[in-house]
C-alpha cells in the first residue's frame, strides 16, 4: 500500500513538472516570437555600411553583438544573430536579406569627342565609363559615324550594368583631316626657387619624384638647390600581364639620394588588374627594398586610364586591386599611400586609410580631399637635373 501511495506521488510530481516545462517552454517560444520585429524593407545597397540593427524594428531583449554585415556580393544572404530575451534566455533567430544593385555606372566622357580622319579605335574602349561593381559592363555608341569621313557625328553613349542600370550621354564626334605639322605645345617651366618662396612654410617640405626619365642625377646639387626629399620609382610592371621590371637607374638613385641625407620614399607603376597579382607585387617590391631603410610611404601608382574600359575591372575592383597593394605593403613593416591625380581621386578612387599622393599640375589645388603630397607639376627645373621633373610638396602632420 505504501509503494502504490508513493509510486503516485512520484507520477504527480512528474506530470507537474511536466506541465510545468511544457508551459514554461510554450511561453519562452511565445516571448522569443514576439521578441524580435524585422524592417519591412529587408533590401540593402551593394557594398553599403550595415549592422543587423539597421533590420530590426523592435526587440525585446538586449542584443548581444551589433556586427557589420558583409554587403559585398549581389543576392540573398542569410543573417543570424544571438540576443537575450526579457527573461535573460540566451536566443539565436536569422532573416534573410537581399543585396541589390541600383546604382547607374558613370561615364566620364565630355560633350565632344575628335579624332583624325582614318582612326582605328574603337569609341566604347576610349570613352571613359565603369560601373561600381559590373566589371564588364555593355557599352555602345547609338548613331551612325564614319572615321573615314571627315565630319561631325551626333551620336549617344549607353553604358549598361548587369543590373540593368543604365546611363546614356549625347555627344559630337568631330573626324578632323590629319594636320600637316605637329602641333606646337609650350610647357611652363617651373623653377623649383620659385616654387620654395611661394609655398615652403614650417609646415611643408619641398621634394621631387624620379625615374629613369630624368636619367642621371647630380644628388649634390639636388639637394643644396633646396630638395628636401626624393620619391624614387622601384620599377613598373611592363603592361596588362606582364612582368615587374626594376627601373634601370632605381639603384643609383637611392643611393644618390641616400648619400646626401635626403629622405626617401618609393613609388611601383602598375597595371594589375587582379588582387592575386597586388599582392604579388607588393611584395617584390618590398623584396628590391630589403638592403635600404627607407623613410617615407611606398606608393601604389595605377593611372592607364584610357584603357581602363578594357581591363575587366569595376570601380569596386580597381580598389580592391589597390588596397591588396597597400595592404601588403604595410603588412611587410612600411608606410603605404595612394598616388592619384585629382579627377580621378573624386570620381573613382574610393576614400582610403591611407595617405594619398595627389597629382594635381596647377598653382593652387581645389581638391577638397585629405592628401599627404601634392605633385603640383611636371615640368620642374632644378640644378642637378637636365630634364624636366615633377616637384612635390609635403604636409607635415
Amino acid at each position: 500500500m505504501k509503494k502504490r501511495i508513493l509510486l503516485i506521488i512520484i507520477l504527480i510530481i512528474i506530470i507537474t513538472i511536466g506541465i510545468w516545462l511544457y508551459l514554461d517552454i510554450k511561453e519562452n517560444k511565445r516571448i522569443d516570437a514576439e521578441a524580435v520585429t524585422l524592417s519591412e524593407d529587408l533590401t540593402v545597397e551593394f557594398g553599403k555600411d550595415v549592422k543587423i540593427s539597421d533590420f530590426i524594428e523592435n526587440l525585446n531583449g538586449t542584443l548581444l553583438e551589433n556586427y557589420k554585415i558583409d554587403t559585398e556580393y549581389l543576392g540573398q544572404k542569410e543573417v543570424s544573430f544571438e540576443f537575450l530575451n526579457i527573461r535573460n534566455k540566451k536566443r539565436k533567430a536569422n532573416f534573410t536579406i537581399t543585396v541589390v544593385d541600383k546604382t547607374k555606372p558613370q561615364i566620364f566622357s565630355g560633350s565632344s569627342y575628335t579624332v583624325e580622319v582614318g582612326y582605328e579605335k574603337k569609341l566604347e574602349d576610349v570613352l571613359l565609363s565603369g560601373d561600381n561593381i559590373d566589371d564588364n559592363p555593355s557599352r555602345e555608341i547609338i548613331g551612325e559615324y564614319d572615321f573615314n569621313t571627315i565630319g561631325d557625328y551626333n551620336l549617344t553613349y549607353v553604358v549598361t550594368d548587369s543590373s540593368n542600370n543604365k546611363t546614356s550621354k549625347d555627344f559630337v564626334l568631330h573626324v578632323i583631316e590629319k594636320p600637316t605639322t605637329p602641333p606646337k605645345t609650350t610647357r611652363k617651366d617651373n623653377y623649383l626657387n620659385d616654387i620654395i618662396n611661394n609655398y615652403k612654410t614650417e609646415n611643408t617640405k619641398i621634394g621631387i619624384d624620379v625615374s629613369k626619365w630624368q636619367e642621371e642625377i647630380d644628388w649634390e646639387k639636388v639637394k643644396n638647390s633646396g630638395v628636401e626629399f626624393a620619391i624614387i620609382r622601384v620599377g613598373y610592371q611592363t603592361e596588362y600581364d606582364g612582368e615587374n621590371v626594376i627601373d634601370p637607374y632605381f639603384t643609383q638613385n637611392i643611393e644618390g639620394a641616400k648619400a646626401v641625407g635626403l629622405p626617401v620614399g618609393i613609388y611601383f607603376y602598375s597595371y594589375a588588374r587582379t588582387a592575386e597579382q597586388a599582392t604579388e607585387q607588393a611584395q617584390w617590391v618590398t623584396e628590391q627594398l630589403s638592403d635600404y631603410e627607407i623613410d617615407l610611404p611606398i606608393a601604389f601608382d595605377w593611372e592607364s586610364w584610357t584603357s581602363f574600359n578594357t581591363t575587366g575591372m569595376s570601380f569596386y575592383t580597381i580598389n580592391k586591386v589597390a588596397n591588396t597593394f597597400l595592404n601588403k605593403i604595410t603588412d611587410n613593416g612600411y608606410k603605404a599611400m595612394l598616388y592619384g591625380s585629382e579627377s580621378y581621386l573624386k570620381d573613382i578612387w574610393y576614400p582610403s586609410k591611407y595617405d594619398t599622393w595627389l597629382a594635381h599640375y596647377t598653382a593652387k589645388t581645389n581638391y577638397d580631399g585629405d592628401y599627404f603630397l601634392w605633385q603640383m607639376c611636371d615640368t620642374g627645373k632644378i640644378d642637378g637635373i637636365d630634364t624636366y621633373v615633377d616637384i612635390n610638396i609635403m604636409y607635415l602632420k
